[in-house]
């Protein structure tokens, strides 16, 4: 066992130290990187001449050896880019928008002059152990690379865990050029190479005629291929990945503080992001601020109409942030802190989601030391909501049971007895909850503090704060008081438990039963208004099917606008783009004519002007079914 247990430890044990090892000195100071880098220029040039030096030996010192000669030559090429030193000439993200050939040579262009060393390394390898007997240490060299180049083509093509809270604070730009998906066309490729190289590997190493130079050295490179095989599955599998890295980010813990969490809940239309563009407005601009935002469709439209609000804009689209993308919501929040230190996070969950499991996302045992406040408005359309409680009842008790605090909007599109009959019933189902009433998500900024400051509340009009209530809570909890206030993280209330949510998770069975599905479309061109505006007013007609919610940006003759269906009314209004700004529609409802809308879009759209620039995606329609 000589041959096979001790090389297969010795490998694992030497590829998770120094992957730990380079990630701690990539989370240090920048003034230490030139000592860290001047370090492992050594450590090459020791590496290179172990390498000319063990080619020649093929006993089994000489196999360890030059494994190791290898792996330490690899080093300096992963230490020299992480470091910032060898990278390539682009050094910001991708334009917004930007996708296709475009994107890839973006991406190509912030690693080329990496890429350019590892080749120069390579050859260096090769011609010092040409024709030499023991060729281990260029084949870990190798296998090292191909580990390399595969990851980085799967995490550029889209992976459930891209891990972005292991990029240095000098290369978080290098997460644009990320995708999250579950899986892309090229991972199971590059599993199967690998795993088929790793069979064959191992074949060898186990040969009945292999000696014992042979059966050490292919041992060694197995267990290196395997670890690639293993370095893969977990980038799409929902696996902690944290257990095994963690030790590395120890240099960053230090800069990682607690911050504030404000949470902007509410059903598709109710006003969140306009809500949220309101907070962003009265926040302190000292304050590091930012945004999660996430939207049903695959095409979102609520993170363009934040940016350039004082805060980064983080994205999680195509799906529901405390459902499907729950796992992704907790990695993120840890990327968020890596990247940007924030003092306050803003979070924008989808308009079908539930607030209990956001809140079991904060709560975490990882998490919930690190968020010293947690306030969470509920955001009603007062235009809609009797319709949409008489659809989604359910739904709507649950959010009220679990919400602190309401914010009535819209309030200038209904009655007197309408906006009674709406905080009558909300306060029905969460007296301890206050209420106060806005038009456009306007509240003044002692409105806002007002609501967090009592544990219970009257309605009040904007500009008023809440009187006290003395209404006590029917339920059983009052997180309406323990939610708003700076208490000690670890003594926070965790509201769900006072409800029978044994079993399923609620928001499952709430987005089963709600059955929405989201339809989106590329804008190739520009829109007449007049003719844009007649298709919204009709698909808040219904002439389009059940649509709940449609909303998109486009370029017109004379600039940009956003539009939006909400509540059954159609608006439209100018919009200042970002960067260079995709022009695209989403909707999402239960049974949208999706021919019959894509047809009338289309209807509206026009010859592009001489005058407009920047480019303009082709024509891409896609759906997907809420999970």
């Amino acid at each position: 066992m000589t041959d096979y247990a001790l090389p297969f430890l010795y490998a694992i044990f030497v590829w998770w130290s120094t992957t730990v090892a380079l990630i701690y000195l990539d989370g240090l100071p920048r003034w230490t990187f030139r000592w860290t880098m001047l370090g492992g220029t050594v450590v090459m040039i020791v590496a290179l001449y172990g390498l000319a030096v063990s080619s020649a030996d093929t006993s089994r010192s000489g196999v360890y050896l030059a494994f190791t000669w290898g792996l330490l030559a690899w080093g300096w090429q992963e230490t020299s880019f992480y470091l910032g030193y060898v990278t390539g000439p682009r050094r910001q993200a991708c334009p917004e928008g930007c996708s296709g050939l475009p994107h890839f040579g973006h991406a190509i262009q912030t690693s080329l002059y990496h890429e350019i060393a590892i080749i120069v390394a390579a050859t260096a390898v090769v011609t010092l152990t040409w024709n030499q007997p023991n060729q281990i240490g260029t084949w870990t060299f190798m296998v090292l690379w191909w580990m390399h180049q595969s990851a980085k083509l799967n995490v550029f093509f889209g992976v459930r865990n891209i891990n972005e809270e292991y990029l240095p604070e000098h290369l978080a730009f290098l997460a644009r050029f990320f995708s999250k998906k579950s899986m892309n066309p090229f991972f199971p490729v590059s599993v199967s190479i690998s795993t088929l190289i790793t069979g064959l590997l191992v074949q060898r190493a186990f040969a009945a005629d292999a000696t014992a130079f042979e059966a050490t050295g292919y041992t060694f490179l197995a267990t290196l291929m395997a670890l690639a095989v293993l370095e893969h599955w977990l980038l799409v599998m929902p696996l902690p990945q944290g257990a095994i890295w963690g030790a590395g980010l120890a240099s960053r813990a230090k800069t990682i503080q607690p911050f504030e969490v404000d949470i902007a809940a509410g059903f598709l239309g109710a006003g969140k992001t306009t809500f949220l563009r309101r907070l962003l407005g009265a926040a302190d601009p000292a304050v590091r601020t930012v945004a999660l935002v996430n939207d049903f469709s695959e095409l979102g439209i609520d993170a363009s109409l934040l940016r350039g609000r004082g805060a980064e804009v983080v994205e999680l689209p195509n799906g529901c942030i405390c459902c499907s993308l729950k796992s992704d919501l907790s990695s993120q929040l840890k990327n968020i802190m890596a990247l940007w230190s924030p003092q306050r996070v803003l979070i924008e969950p989808s308009g079908v989601a539930d607030i209990a499991s956001l809140l079991r996302v904060l709560y975490q045992p990882n998490l919930r030391t690190l968020v010293k406040q947690l306030r969470v408005y509920t955001v009603i359309d007062a235009s809609a909501f009797l319709r949409d409680f008489a659809r989604l009842p359910e739904y709507f008790e649950t959010q009220a049971r679990l919400s602190p605090a309401f914010i009535v909007n819209k309030v200038d599109l209904v009655s007197a007895a309408e906006l009674q009959t709406v905080q009558d019933t909300l306060r029905a189902l969460n007296p301890a909850a206050p209420i106060v009433s806005a038009t456009h998500g306007d509240l003044p900024r002692d409105v806002l503090d007002g609501l967090f400051s009592r544990p219970a509340a009257q309605s009040a009009q904007p500009g008023e704060a809440p009187h006290q209530d003395e209404h006590h809570h029917e339920h059983g909890h009052e997180h309406g008081d323990d939610l708003g206030h700076a208490h000690d993280p670890v003594q926070l209330h965790e509201p769900w438990h006072d409800h029978d949510h044994e079993g399923p998770d609620p928001a499952h069975d709430h987005e089963i039963a709600l059955g929405l599905t989201s339809w989106s479309m590329r804008l190739e061109r520009p829109c007449d208004m007049q003719r844009l505006r007649d298709v919204l007013e009709r698909a808040a007609n219904g002439a389009y099917g059940e649509v709940d919610r449609l909303k998109g940006i486009a370029r017109t003759g004379d600039g940009w606008i956003h539009f939006d269906v909400a509540g059954g009314r159609a608006a439209i209004a100018a919009f200042a783009p970002h960067g260079e700004e995709l022009p695209r529609i989403t909707a999402i409802g239960r049974s949208i004519h999706e021919e019959h809308l894509t047809a009338a879009i289309e209807g509206t759209l026009v010859a592009a002007a001489a005058n407009l620039d920047g480019p303009v995606a082709a024509l891409n329609m896609a759906t997907a079914s809420a999970p």
